[in-house]
């Protein structure tokens, strides 16, 4: 039996103390990148040692996702998520009255180690809160709140800044989580009462776990994934956003601050809806990745071939492209998740996201290396620094899709069907354009309002109410059915749903029958297990209530 707290009202106020974590988390992990021209005349440091800085905080970061999953397994999420945002209190403290380089870097190692165990502590909890089918959404809009720790960092922290100075700013940033640490340890909890305790499986070890991980093509996949899509985030929003747009463009402070909130305004809408292309065309998702990252890729090729300063207008496009980018880094997780086992779900989590901070330190380090080779802060300086992103890119866009080609062929050989990009564009296009015609004129349209039309490979149509995602890859089409409909429409209504399985682009593998109340359902099961019987032919179907 289902325990009363899931879903419940208590559910979600646990999920909203979690992602108040992971937005206070999100602000002290990109709070030095507006204070790292301050930070390079308060250490008197050139641009390779302020960006150790920010190496280090993502270093530290990256090495503790494995272990962090181990402890939020052993432990639980109150107390990992707790003891990080205690880190993250210490570690801008030092940093509020540290003078030297040293002291600095140690600062930014804490807050390194106390943000990588906010976000992996919160969607662990996520399970024993919730039910299956909203895990994915809340994955999304976790992350997508916690982008409101970015607008937090570029504006009233960057002002506090110019006014208040570094003291001040940092040791107001130090007690915001230090007011998270007591929020989660005296009102979050775990999961519902009476919900057993799952004990650590740690028999494999831990070295054998993360192999184990690792020898599916699909993890490395996934790796590769959040690789060419999240760097693009960590370069700019990290470390190196805010001194480009201020010394490089020369733009005003105002000005660099309002471009970082379009950032996190234009990834509202982009989480949620490559969330849903991802569960919509799960085949398809490496390609999702690339056209995501392509999203940053082109804009950003533009503002370094534009000649002299580029306009504010198209830096207005790169922050939106790279919005874009960081949620389809989340594309790996859906990869990850559909191909391991549940026991080893928090450490290829843990390895995916190692994936996209690794080549995002390396490429933040890279960068104020070739600055500090090319002259300083200088616009000529940044083409060629910022430049190197494209690098960083091209590796990924080569392992993921590298990746790709081996799990193909596992796939191919335990039976799975790839249909072609265009194939599911067209679909998908075709969808749209239904709703949008049922929208527009309901009183006119063919179709039923709610109706999608899918195509037969002989080019018979036909309508069912929505194409949901399944499982193994397969979609399910939902069929909302008349009541009282006779046993010859039910007859030709079980060779619609059996073409539907059949033709192969449509990757449908499952049909989903809702009808009126119980007794048509219980009518409805008994008239098509009997058509399929008559027949000799298997069909994956479930009849339920258009209630469920």
């Amino acid at each position: 039996m289902q325990n009363s707290a899931i879903d419940s009202p208590r559910a979600w106020l646990m999920w909203s103390l979690g992602a108040l974590a992971y937005v206070v988390a999100v602000m002290q992990r990109t709070s030095f990148g507006v204070a790292s021209v301050t930070a390079s005349e308060r250490f008197g440091a050139g641009a390779s040692l302020v960006s150790l800085f920010v190496v280090v905080q993502l270093l530290t970061y990256a090495g503790m996702q494995v272990p962090v999953g181990l402890l939020s397994d052993r432990f639980g999420t109150r107390l990992v998520l707790a003891s990080g945002a205690a880190l993250m209190c210490i570690g801008q403290l030092d940093l509020a009255f540290s003078t030297s380089v040293v002291s600095a870097i140690i600062a930014r190692i804490l807050v390194g180690a106390g943000d990588a165990m906010t976000f992996t502590a919160v969607l662990r909890m996520l399970p024993a809160w919730f039910s299956a089918g909203r895990i994915p959404v809340l994955n999304q809009l976790t992350g997508m709140i916690g982008q409101g720790g970015q607008l937090l960092s570029s504006i009233p922290l960057a002002a506090m800044l110019g006014i208040a100075g570094w003291t001040s700013t940092f040791l107001a940033a130090s007690l915001a989580s230090a007011g998270v640490a007591v929020v989660v340890l005296v009102a979050l909890r775990n999961a519902p009462p009476g919900t057993p305790e799952q004990p650590l499986r740690i028999a494999a070890g831990l070295r054998a776990q993360v192999m184990d991980v690792l020898r599916l093509p699909a993890s490395r996949l996934a790796f590769w994934i959040h690789w060419m899509c999240a760097f693009w985030t960590m370069v700019f929003a990290l470390m190196w956003g805010y001194p480009f747009l201020l010394r490089g463009l020369g733009y005003p402070l105002p000005v660099a601050s309002g471009l970082f909130t379009v950032m996190v305004i234009a990834g509202i809408p982009a989480g949620p809806l490559i969330g849903l292309l991802s569960r919509r065309a799960p085949l398809q998702r490496t390609n999702l990745a690339l056209l995501s990252s392509l999203l940053a890729a082109v804009p950003w090729l533009a503002v370094l071939l534009w000649p002299g300063p580029a306009p504010v207008w198209l830096m207005a496009i790169v922050v939106a492209g790279i919005a874009a980018a960081g949620p389809g880094s989340g594309i790996g997780f859906d990869v990850a998740r559909a191909s391991n086992p549940l026991h080893r779900i928090g450490t290829a989590t843990g390895i995916v996201i190692v994936g996209g901070f690794s080549a995002g330190l390396v490429n933040i380090l890279v960068v104020g290396v070739v600055l500090d080779l090319a002259g300083g802060y200088t616009l000529d300086a940044f083409r060629w620094a910022m430049s190197t992103q494209f690098v960083f890119w091209v590796v990924g866009v080569i392992g993921a899709y590298q990746a790709r080609a081996q799990a193909r062929r596992l796939d191919s050989a335990r039976g799975v069907r790839y249909p072609s990009l265009w194939a599911v564009l067209r679909r998908e296009a075709a969808n749209w354009i239904v709703q949008w015609r049922n929208f527009r004129a309901p009183a006119e349209a063919v179709t039923p309002p709610g109706q999608l039309e899918l195509i037969l490979d002989d080019g018979r149509v036909i309508r069912v109410a929505a194409v949901l995602p399944g499982t193994g890859g397969a979609l399910v089409a939902v069929d909302v059915v008349p009541s009282g409909a006779p046993e010859d429409w039910w007859h030709q209504r079980v060779d619609d749903y059996l073409e539907l399985v059949g033709t192969e682009e449509l990757e449908v593998g499952a049909v989903e029958v809702r009808c009126a109340d119980a007794a048509s359902v219980a009518r409805v099961r008994a008239l098509i297990d009997a058509d399929l019987a008559d027949r000799g032919v298997p069909l994956a179907h479930e009849v339920t209530t258009r209630g469920r």
